[in-house]
């Protein structure tokens, strides 16, 4: 096989040109540290590198995501304390009003300072974020959530949509309440079933304590207790249509019990008198003030009056109680997501570590390597370099001339 100068030449050349081409790519890894700086430097390590990129890009979300939930839910907190303090100063005002010691004038200006207070809940209601947005509106963050009219009324015009922050690729977390939720969904009497004495009763009894005290034995029914006299009763399901008990002998301030549930009546009954035992339903925390302002506004004028100024108080406290009960709920459950938001910054703290080890592993270079094999290459050079050198000089002319 004959090998001519020219194709000599060419292959010393194209070697130079390949280890050149090798040392720089070394250097490059060098400087840069990565191993995969270009798809074609190992395509299926560069594709997965991609897609570590675009979960970390999403980790980065999902932790802003969780600081803006943060701050939403402690400003809900905070308002929610608000509600939480407004509901036992009116308790307050409720106790001192329920006296029967007060006159009509005193009992007044207790109504007007509970709805003052009315008032302020409304505010605390429309509570804005610092973007401006009404933070018990829902979805509808532009639209006023509470109005109120000048009957008293409060109407909630958000909507039910509870917005929700992605914190992960597969867990979102609600971060604020509704209006209707928060405000509007109170239940009213024990939170069970709630009492009634109808308008037209004409004794002087009253009806209170009223616990469920057999959870299985309670029906979602509504019953009365109808006087036939001031010493006897009928128990009746009024859903059924069917007397419970009859006849029942009246004992002053002794439990009556049925359906699980147990109601005390005391005070001096009239043939006629009838107490309704019904499922809670959800009232308003507005609606509550409204009415315990209404009943002091109200007072008496006789004993019948009398009696049922001091039951509707009494309702109003029972009414009062369930929303403390309900904020205290609701700041349990920002508690609860705030832990949550907590715990997932956790998991994607650690998920980004082990992230970028993995793209660290696939592009980045190991530097002590990379630098011995740079050594290597960068003497493959001059070695090639070199006898390129010597093997261009030689000829046929040369060695005859010689």
């Amino acid at each position: 096989m004959r090998i001519s100068s020219n194709q000599i030449f060419a292959q010393g050349v194209s070697r130079i040109l390949d280890l050149q081409s090798g040392a720089r790519d070394l250097q490059n890894q060098v400087a840069s540290g990565k191993r995969v700086m270009h798809p074609g430097d190992d395509p299926v390590a560069a594709t997965a590198v991609q897609q570590i990129a675009q979960q970390l890009n999403a980790n980065q979300q999902y932790d802003r995501n969780g600081v803006q939930a943060e701050q939403r839910l402690n400003q809900v907190d905070d308002v929610l304390g608000g509600v939480n303090t407004t509901m036992q100063s009116v308790r307050d005002l409720a106790l001192q009003g329920r006296s029967e010691a007060l006159g009509a004038s005193d009992r007044g200006s207790i109504a007007q300072q509970i709805r003052q207070q009315l008032d302020a809940l409304v505010e605390l209601g429309n509570s804005r974020n610092a973007a401006g947005e009404y933070i018990f509106a829902g979805a509808a963050v532009a639209a006023r959530p509470f109005t109120i009219n000048a009957a008293g009324a409060v109407t909630y015009n958000g909507d039910q949509v509870a917005r929700e922050s992605q914190v992960s690729a597969s867990r979102t977390l609600a971060d604020g309440f509704t209006g209707q939720n928060a405000l509007m969904e109170v239940r009213n009497g024990n939170g069970t079933f709630v009492t009634r004495m109808l308008a037209g009763n004409t004794g002087t009894a009253q009806i209170s304590d009223n616990v469920v005290v057999n959870g299985t034995a309670y029906l979602v029914h509504d019953f009365r207790i109808s006087f036939t006299s001031a010493t006897t009763y009928d128990i009746i399901d009024s859903t059924l249509g069917a007397t419970v008990a009859a006849a029942q002998p009246y004992v002053d301030g002794a439990a009556i019990a049925f359906n699980g549930s147990s109601v005390t009546v005391f005070g001096t009954p009239a043939a006629g008198d009838q107490f309704t035992v019904k499922p809670s339903q959800h009232q308003s925390m507005f609606q509550t003030l409204d009415t315990l302002a209404t009943t002091l506004e109200t007072g008496y004028s006789n004993p019948s009056a009398q009696a049922a100024f001091g039951f509707n108080m009494d309702r109003a406290l029972e009414d009062i109680d369930q929303a403390l009960g309900k904020s205290a709920e609701l700041r349990s459950a920002v508690g609860a997501r705030l832990n949550s938001i907590t715990a997932q910054s956790d998991v994607n703290a650690q998920a980004k570590i082990n992230l970028e080890a993995l793209r660290s592993k696939l592009e980045d270079v190991d530097l002590s390597q990379a630098i011995s094999a740079l050594s290597q290459e960068t003497t493959s050079l001059q070695a090639a370099e070199q006898s390129f050198v010597k093997i261009q000089g030689l000829s046929l002319f040369n060695y005859i001339q010689g």
